[in-house]
């Protein structure tokens, strides 16, 4: 590979991968601080960020454990490699489970918050069977400019020979199967839209309900839909990668270009995409609650969040203090 190729997409790679952990790392600390992950709907922005973080790190790693030319990989390597690959299937698969738990509620009307501890343990345990066959058959390695499932085979020469088993397992562990649930996901977030405009439109308001039972759901769905945005953004910062992937896969040797580099821009910002939504989702929240939280002024028409997630609209007599620690008002998220 060419030295000054390997030095450019480090220096990009690097860079970008360095900025998701800070915003990830920013995002998660301002969340505890906050106290906001007693609440369900930030739990699972929680887990989607932690996720993210610790890809952004593993990416990190991978692309700086680059073994020189002809040198055979070292275990800094393949456990970047690893890493890499687990933590990029445990933000798919959540996704998948995220976008499931807001379909369910928004067209069924079905609350699977109780199924939390499932999403969790599917999405740390499903990745562990797609990322341990590269360590069976030994193709982690150097791989077009990072380390991951080689697609071709250095064999402690400096001219490689084609992997046609590494180029498979590139698209049958992560790209063919990552590809379809990402459009599954992003298609179940259309048709949600789709069907949830068309009740605003009949009821004459958006989200209008009739019973207690749906304005239950009605108060939920409102904390979560905020969230609605994480499988579209990995669909689409999926795209460039996979297009990148399928042209190196149709031929051998492949030079630089300007796709590749745009894939190792979206590969890294991956991570980067769920800490900036979080942060900014945050900055809104803190902003609308202190301009209600002035001295001496009193709080009318707040929505409050309970212990379950759920948001209850009223009025309040009381005076706040700005100095208050204790009291926090949650506005409404939509």
């Amino acid at each position: 590979m060419d030295r000054g190729f390997r030095d450019r997409i480090q220096l990009i790679g690097g860079t970008l991968a360095a900025i998701s952990i800070v915003l990830c790392a920013s995002s998660i600390i301002c969340l505890v601080l906050l106290r906001l992950y007693t609440k369900f709907s930030y739990r699972l922005a929680l887990y989607q960020v932690s996720s993210s973080l610790l890809f952004g790190a593993a990416v990190f790693g991978a692309f700086y454990s680059f073994p020189n030319s002809g040198s055979p990989p070292s275990t800094y390597c393949m456990v970047f490699a690893f890493v890499a690959q687990y933590t990029v299937w445990v933000q798919i698969v959540f996704t998948a489970c995220l976008t499931s738990h807001l379909f369910c509620l928004s067209v069924f009307y079905k609350n699977l918050a109780k199924c939390e501890p499932t999403y969790v343990l599917f999405s740390l345990l499903v990745p562990l069977v797609l990322a341990i066959v590269p360590f069976i058959t030994k193709n982690y390695g150097p791989s077009d400019g990072w380390c991951w499932i080689q697609s071709l085979n250095y064999n402690g020469t400096m001219i490689p020979e084609p992997n046609v088993k590494g180029k498979v397992e590139q698209m049958v562990l992560l790209y063919g199967p990552a590809f379809a649930i990402l459009l599954a996901c992003s298609g179940g977030v259309i048709v949600m839209g789709i069907i949830l405009a068309c009740r605003a439109f009949k009821n004459g308001a958006a989200l209008a309900v009739t019973n207690s039972g749906q304005q239950h759901h009605q108060q939920l769905l409102k904390q979560l839909l905020p969230l609605i945005i994480y499988p579209i953004i990995f669909f689409l910062y999926f795209l460039t990668p996979f297009a990148n992937r399928l042209y190196i896969i149709s031929k051998d040797n492949v030079p630089p270009n300007s796709l590749t580099y745009a894939a190792v821009f979206f590969i890294t910002s991956w991570s980067m995409g769920p800490g900036v939504g979080l942060l900014v989702h945050m900055a809104i929240i803190f902003y609308i609650t202190r301009r209600r939280r002035g001295c001496g002024r009193k709080v009318k028409n707040y929505v409050s969040i309970d212990e379950e997630g759920i948001a209850t609209r009223g009025t309040s007599q009381r005076t706040v203090s700005v100095t208050s620690a204790t009291h926090y008002v949650i506005p409404d998220e939509t």
